[in-house]
């Protein structure tokens, strides 16, 4: 599938979700923003992608500016503007730029379940393709860094990133490594991880943030 269904059904879901409930519920897995945050942060990272406009993405300041800027916005207002800012993105869902909307929207739709204690959809196809960004920047940051190759071993195959032979290999669930890589586990939770060689040989390079969750996060 390509990513615009992906991204609708993912937005239907959470629609779904997030339906009945408290909107000022916290969302732990993003510190500070309640449910309605999160819904006005997809919304307004819609818009920013249409303006390309991405100043803030590597302090943090570009989602919190969108909560901030909409913090007295209902949740109704936030799923409105998400309605009208996915028409204006939906071209770039056809340009290098697709596959970065999946990997928002699906990290995001798992914050609100852990949220609200709805797991779920942690299998699918859905994931696995929110992993195709995250994969490809930390295959280019390891070229970069000269940091040694891994074997990533996934349920569905494995896949070597950086370059030459792997120095160690890395065992996970999809789900759990677009988790891990998406800032949502600490370090000391990926280090746990089922590894072969020493995870600390590769562990800033897994945090595509540049920073690993501060404290455990179980979901």
């Amino acid at each position: 599938m390509t990513n615009a269904p992906l991204y609708d059904a993912a937005k239907e879901r959470i629609t779904a979700l997030v339906s009945g409930a408290d909107p000022q519920t916290p969302v732990a897995a993003t510190p500070g923003w309640s449910v309605k945050d999160v819904v006005a942060h997809l919304a307004g990272g819609l818009r920013d992608f249409a303006d390309r406009r991405f100043d803030g993405v590597e302090s943090g300041e570009w989602g919190e500016r969108q909560v901030r800027d909409r913090r007295g916005n209902s949740l109704a207002d936030a799923f409105a503007e998400w309605d009208a800012n996915l028409e204006l993105a939906r071209p770039l869902f056809d340009t290098p730029m697709g596959p970065d909307l999946l990997t928002e929207v699906i990290a995001h739709e798992h914050d609100l379940r852990a949220a609200l204690g709805v797991p779920g959809g942690r299998d699918g196809v859905e994931v696995r393709a929110a992993l195709v960004r995250p994969l490809q920047r930390l295959d280019q940051r390891m070229r970069e860094n000269g940091v040694p190759a891994l074997r990533i071993t996934l349920e569905h195959g494995d896949r070597v990133l950086g370059h030459g032979d792997p120095a160690g290999t890395l065992r996970a669930t999809s789900f759990e490594l677009m988790r891990a890589v998406g800032g949502r586990r600490s370090a000391d939770q990926i280090k746990a991880l089922d590894w072969d060689g020493d995870p600390d040989v590769w562990i800033s390079s897994l945090a595509l943030s540049g920073r690993h969750r501060p404290e455990p996060f179980e979901e």
